[in-house]
This record gives structure tokens, sequence and C-alpha cells, in this order.
């Protein structure tokens, strides 16, 4: 039989345990009860401030686009809209701004003058976030009264503040930037360089120049180079084809190489072949299979043994690419040589022949 005082200690520590249960119960209650007043109340404020958003947009629409078809109007829109509602005023302009060009969006600009003072103060926000908006605001509605504070941002601590205010100040309507963007271009060389091309691309001819430019300076960067060279053959710039040529004639970087080849490919001329004809047999499948497509844009009848021998190689890609670019050189006859011979290629002649007839 157990000792009292054993029963005792034994009794005093169950009734502890059985405290200590209940306080672990009762914060959690607590603390459940908490959080789901804190989740009501932050739904009620979403709601209030959602509803409070669709009144302003409702009260704003139509006085909006009555002034970008009567620029009279904007200083009577303006006067609708109270000190405390201007950063919901210019979120909701935006929206309209991002969709239109020319008059109207210079127009939209004008409605939003007055109220990107506060936009100006936030670019210097602590918050990443809270910066990058007000950037993205100032560029789209604030150019050029505010270009100091967006070109500011391209040396942002943030690359996300800087990539928004070079999307801001990399647009067609705006090609007075495109020195300062090409300037800290190689800040961005972690992000996709086909995103950064299509960025520079979307410039337009008037930094064309620019871009050769700066595909010419062997002093910058390849990936930079890289980076030109893409953006020049989106935009199809036929003056490139000198730069391009010098390039592959030159450079020993992989990509900038390969880069220039397909630039060639798009904008070279007949002359600009036996700078290509030099890669055709390269120890890199990339490299070779750019070559072919440019040779068979670029070369001739005479080039076409060559583009025909090089269906054999092992890698897929510069064969199919040989294939095609001896079609595009005047081989149709050779390759349907192919197919009647049974030749070892004869599936790919089949292929760029089928997609020739389904152009």
């Amino acid at each position: 039989m157990m000792p009292d005082f054993l029963l005792r200690d034994a009794g005093s520590m169950s009734q502890s345990g059985l405290w200590a249960l209940i306080v672990v119960i009762a914060v959690l209650f607590v603390g459940t009860l908490v959080l789901s007043v804190y989740a009501v109340v932050m739904r009620s404020v979403h709601l209030v401030r959602e509803k409070k958003s669709t009144e302003m947009t409702e009260r704003w629409r139509d006085p909006v686009l009555g002034a970008v078809a009567d620029p009279s109007l904007v200083p009577t829109v303006q006067a609708l809209v109270e000190e405390d509602d201007a950063i919901h005023f210019l979120s909701f302009v935006i929206e309209y701004a991002r969709r239109v060009r020319g008059e109207e969006r210079d127009i939209l600009c004008a409605l939003a003058q007055p109220f990107l003072p506060r936009m100006a103060e936030r670019a210097h926000a602590r918050s990443t976030e809270m910066r990058a908006w007000a950037v993205q605001m100032l560029g789209t509605l604030g150019l050029p009264e505010y270009a100091g504070e967006v070109v500011s941002a391209l040396d942002d601590p943030s690359p996300l503040v800087a990539m928004v205010a070079a999307r801001a100040l990399a647009r067609e309507e705006t090609p007075q930037y495109a020195g300062e963007v090409l300037a800290r271009l190689d800040r961005f060389d972690t992000w996709n360089p086909l995103f950064l091309a299509s960025m520079l691309a979307a410039m337009g001819p008037e930094v064309s120049g620019a871009l050769r430019d700066g595909l010419a300076a062997e002093d910058a960067t390849p990936g930079k180079r890289s980076v030109m060279a893409e953006a020049l053959r989106l935009q199809g710039d036929f003056l490139a084809g000198d730069v391009a040529a010098a390039v592959v004639s030159r450079t020993p970087d992989r990509d900038l190489l390969a880069s220039g080849l397909k630039l060639l490919a798009a904008v070279g001329r007949p002359e600009h072949a036996p700078v290509v004809r030099r890669h055709t047999d390269s120890g890199d499948a990339v490299i070779r299979a750019q070559a072919l497509k440019a040779l068979g844009a670029l070369g001739g009848e005479e080039d076409v043994p060559t583009l025909v021998d090089a269906m054999d190689d092992p890698s897929p890609w510069p064969a199919l690419y040989a294939a095609r670019g001896a079609l595009n050189a005047g081989g149709r006859e050779a390759l349907a040589r192919l197919i009647t011979q049974g030749h070892p290629s004869a599936h790919l002649a089949e292929q760029v022949l089928a997609e020739e007839g389904g152009r």
C-alpha cells in the first residue's frame, strides 16, 4: 500500500497538471478569440475600403472620360478630387493611361499633375514596394516633370525599383531617356535577356543608333552586347548588319557570337556570308545551328552542298537549320533528290518542304 505522503504528492501533482492544462486551454481560447476578432475587423475594413473605392470609381469615371473628350474640363474634374483621395485618384487614372497613347494619354497625365507631388515624396520611402509604386506612377503620369526622380530610381538599391524605373523610361514616347537606361543595363544582368531586349526594342527606331553603338562597344560586357544584338534583331534594324558581322568575326564569347549570328540571319546581307561560313563547323552545336541558319539566309546556291552535308549533324537543331537553310539558299531540287534517294536525312528534307507548302 502506497504511503500517505506519496498519495498527497501524487494528488498535488495531478492537481497542478490539471491547472496547467486549464491555463493552456484558456490561453489558446483567448488567442483564437483574438485572431477571430482581428479577422472580422480586417474583413470589415477591407469591405469599407472596397466600397469606398467602388464609389469613387463610379464618381470619377464619367467626368474623366468627359475630360479626355474635352480637355477644357480637366480643372473641373480635378476639383472633384478631395485631398485625402488623391492617391486613389492616381491609381484610377493610371489604369486608363496604360491603355491609351498620344493626346488621350497627355490629357490623363494633365489630370494627374496636381496630385503627383505626393508620389514624389513616396519615391524616397523606406518601403521597397512603396518606392516601386511611386516610381511607376511618376514614370507613367509624370514625365518629363518628374524625370529626375525616375532616372534617380535607376540607381535604387532595390533591383525591383530600378527595373520599374527602366520600364517606365523605356518607351517609344520617351527615347530621350535611352542613354540613362542603357548606361545601367549591367545591373539587370540577372533578369531574362529576352525581356531586357524586348524592353529596349520597344523604344523604337530612334534608339537604334544607340543600340548599334552599344553592340559595337568592345569594352562593354558580352552580356550587355548580347542584349543589344537581340534588341536590334527584334527591331529588324538593317543598319546593324555591318556591326553584327564585325562582332561575329572577332568575339570569343559564345553567347555574344550566337546573338550576332542570329542578328545577321535577320538583317545581314550576302556580303556578310563569309564571316558566317567560318562557324558552320564549330564544335559548339548552338553556334553551328545559328551559323547554318544565317548561311541559309545570306548564302547562295554555292552554299547548298555545305548545308545539305550539315543535315547529317548529330545534333537535331543544326541539322534542322541546315535543311531550312538549304531550301532558303535555293536548294529545293537537292532536297527533293535526298527524298527520292532514300537518304538518311530524307525525313528532314520532307519536313522543310512540307513547311514551305504550308506557308
